[in-house]
């Protein structure tokens, strides 16, 4: 006799559920007797210790460890190397769930074969198919992935005879973060709309820590951690120990002894809660646009749900009751409830009815989800004028899945010598196609030719697993095309060059880039944490095994806050020393600059943001000018009052010249980093 369960693979620690013979879900304790198995893995002993014992050894700064792989799932760059072996992440999380898997065998007395696996809302299709891929890969038949709010609002036990709710789930894990608006009624759950971000967790927090405790430590003995991956761990281990203390008192005491020196230092909660304002301000911004995506207010909301160890900390709850006018709901375990969830969920696909020994832990007669997609989904196309590749969007976000949509494309078949039509597919809002993921190429073939332009009709849609399917009909014959599937191009930079542009594209090499940033009194308060933001962005999508990065503000005085350096972490934690003050010495920044870019055996950038016109702006021209004779590639963003000529002027080509509005930064140094990674060819003077 074999049963089912239900999983919350997380990032940080993963749960597993089932239905007890009460009808009530339940969290299944792991062997150690434990609810909560931390995802990690040990590779220092035969087979590999998963859970705690794993953690322990993470603990003593041990490198065989696995750990933090899951928002890489999906990625065809994550590997690590353990033994001669390399893992992936689907192939490190196939052995937590294996593990899970074990475990309730043990407890249990029989075999686990079926499960509902939770994912992050935000996560996208490779995601979610490497997901299900990691529960075959574990001896699983997967049921069915259901996002992670929405197994938390299976569980949380909100319905009532005859009563709706509109709900706001906040989740808040370790590595990833969603936000969801659900209509709940006696029949149905409906997610109005999604909004999350799965590069932002609880490990930002502890991150933040880490980098004030670090920069205290060297400038007090001369050693910085941040250098030395055994310090930097005891450092992370610590900063996370303060992160909980902070979220039961007002104050936390860190000692430290990294080598022979020993210190111990006191964080308050309102320090803690100041330097890590920018990251609630990014959960605050992500809720907001999940709220007017589902045209609710927050007095339109029935109740706000807590998802996530991290929902634990003082400030969230603090935010969630101001905005809301009531505290959160309670009631369950805020780390168990997605376990539970998928559980009730497992119960329903396999046709079992869940839950009415217990309506407080589930909803009752609830038999239907009707669940979105946050990510629109489209095609690479060539604009009407013909001047630049587009995302032509096919199926948009926050739709109900499952879900298809059909759009026809025009295909030249230039006498019968084109009959095969490339699709790119697109999933991500932005019109350009560089600032959106790329899943897939997809080669349709057997196009009959004719003497005009065929129409070819591209069919997307998403299941309920919110995996993607793809399908093209040739209009005038009916005939649906046969589709391959080819590996997508490491080099996307020509997305970005006119249609008509030929020639060869130069893949991407070494990188070193000096990244500029305005910090005149004008960048006071939002500016400049908004160009904070839109910095830290800049280096979550360069690859520091191929790019430096150096920091560089102005105002009065140009300072160089970051050698070029291939260290995120010690980017990252100059970017957070920035302050505004004074006026605007671009000139002296483009010599530091020029300074730091003077090796010319890589591909050499300058992006610097502004938000007025600097002093001495001749100067600063002719320090661009000589910057561009040296090989040096100019990106000049513009925001406020930024004169948009000058920008022109100061940049390498138009296409580096660029202003961008409040609230569009983060979305800007995002897509100049990926141009940048990609080889950056659509910043370059082409000649």
């Amino acid at each position: 006799m074999s049963t089912f369960v239900g999983i919350d693979l997380g990032t940080t620690n993963s749960v597993v559920a089932y239905k007890n013979p009460y009808g009530r879900p339940e969290v299944i304790p792991n062997r150690d007797g434990q609810n909560i198995l931390p995802s990690v893995i040990y590779f220092g002993s035969d087979p590999p210790a998963v859970g705690q014992e794993a953690r322990e050894w993470a603990r003593l700064g041990n490198d065989l460890i696995a750990s933090f792989f899951k928002p890489h799932m999906g990625s065809p760059l994550y590997r690590l190397h353990f033994h001669g072996k390399d893992y992936s992440a689907t192939d490190l999380s196939a052995i937590i769930l294996k593990r899970l898997k074990e475990d309730v065998q043990i407890k249990l007395g029989q075999e686990v074969d079926r499960a509902v696996i939770t994912v992050p809302a935000y996560f996208a299709d490779a995601q979610r198919k490497a997901t299900i891929q990691a529960g075959e890969n574990a001896g699983l038949q997967v049921l069915r992935i259901i996002n992670e709010p929405t197994a938390a609002a299976l569980a949380y036990g909100l319905q009532k005879t005859g009563v709706e709710e509109t709900v706001l789930i906040y989740d808040l894990g370790g590595g990833t973060f969603d936000v969801t608006v659900a209509h709940i009624s006696p029949d149905e759950i409906a997610v109005l709309s999604t909004a999350g971000d799965h590069d932002l967790g609880g490990k930002n927090w502890d991150d933040r820590i880490a980098t004030f405790l670090s920069e205290k430590f060297a400038a007090e003995t001369g050693f910085d951690p941040l250098d030395d991956p055994v310090a930097l761990n005891e450092v992370l281990v610590r900063s996370e120990q303060a992160k909980w203390t902070l979220s039961e008192r007002s104050s936390a005491r860190v000692p430290l002894q990294l080598g022979n020196q020993r210190k111990t230092y006191e964080i308050t909660r309102p320090e803690f809660e100041a330097m890590t304002s920018a990251l609630m301000d990014r959960t605050r911004r992500l809720t907001e646009e999940a709220m007017a995506e589902a045209n609710l207010s927050w007095r339109k909301l029935t109740g706000v749900l807590l998802v996530g160890g991290s929902t634990r900390m003082p400030m969230v709850r603090q935010y969630v009751t101001e905005m809301a006018g009531q505290p959160p709901r309670t009631g369950v375990n805020v780390d168990e409830v997605v376990a539970l969830g998928a559980a009730i969920q497992a119960a329903i696909e396999v046709g079992e009815k869940a839950g009415d020994a217990t309506p407080q832990f589930t909803l009752a007669g609830a038999r239907r989800i009707s669940d979105v997609m946050s990510h629109s989904l489209g095609s690479v196309a060539v604009s009407a004028d013909g001047s630049c590749y587009v995302n032509e969007t096919i199926i948009g976000r926050n739709v109900p899945i499952p879900t298809e949509n059909v759009k026809e494309f025009l295909h030249h078949t230039h006498g019968g010598k084109n009959t095969k039509m490339e699709v790119y597919l697109t999933q991500g809002e932005s019109p350009r196609p560089l600032d959106c993921a790329i899943l897939g190429k997809y080669v349709f073939s057997g196009i009959q030719p004719t003497a005009e332009e065929v129409i070819v009709d591209v069919g997307l849609s998403y299941d309920a697993n919110g995996v993607v399917q793809v399908r093209a009909v040739q209009r005038d014959t009916g005939k649906a095309l046969e589709m391959t599937v080819e590996p997508v191009p490491d080099d996307l930079s020509w997305l970005g060059l006119p249609p008509s542009d030929g020639g060869d594209v130069t893949g991407p090499g070494p990188i070193r880039i000096a990244l500029l940033l305005d910090t005149s009194a004008s960048m006071d308060g939002p500016p400049l944490e908004e160009a904070q933001e839109a910095a830290r962005a800049f280096l979550d999508k360069c690859d520091f095994t191929q790019s430096e990065v150096a920091l560089v503000s102005f105002s009065d005085m140009a300072s160089l806050q970051c050698e070029a350096s291939d260290n995120a972490r010690k980017v990252r934690a100059a970017i957070d020393r920035l302050a505004a003050d004074g006026t605007t010495n671009l000139s002296e920044a483009l010599q530091l600059a020029r300074e730091q870019l003077a090796q010319a055996d890589r591909a050499r950038y300058i992006v610097l943001l502004t938000d007025g016109y600097p002093d001495s702006g001749e100067s600063a021209l002719e320090e661009a000018a000589k910057a561009r004779e040296e090989g040096i590639e100019i990106v000049a963003i513009g925001t406020g009052d930024a004169d948009q000529d000058y920008l022109r002027k100061l940049a390498s080509t138009d296409a580096g010249s660029i202003f961008a509005r409040s609230g569009e930064l983060v979305s800007t140094f995002g897509h100049i980093a990926r141009v940048i990674a990609g080889g950056g060819r659509g910043l370059r003077t082409i000649t």
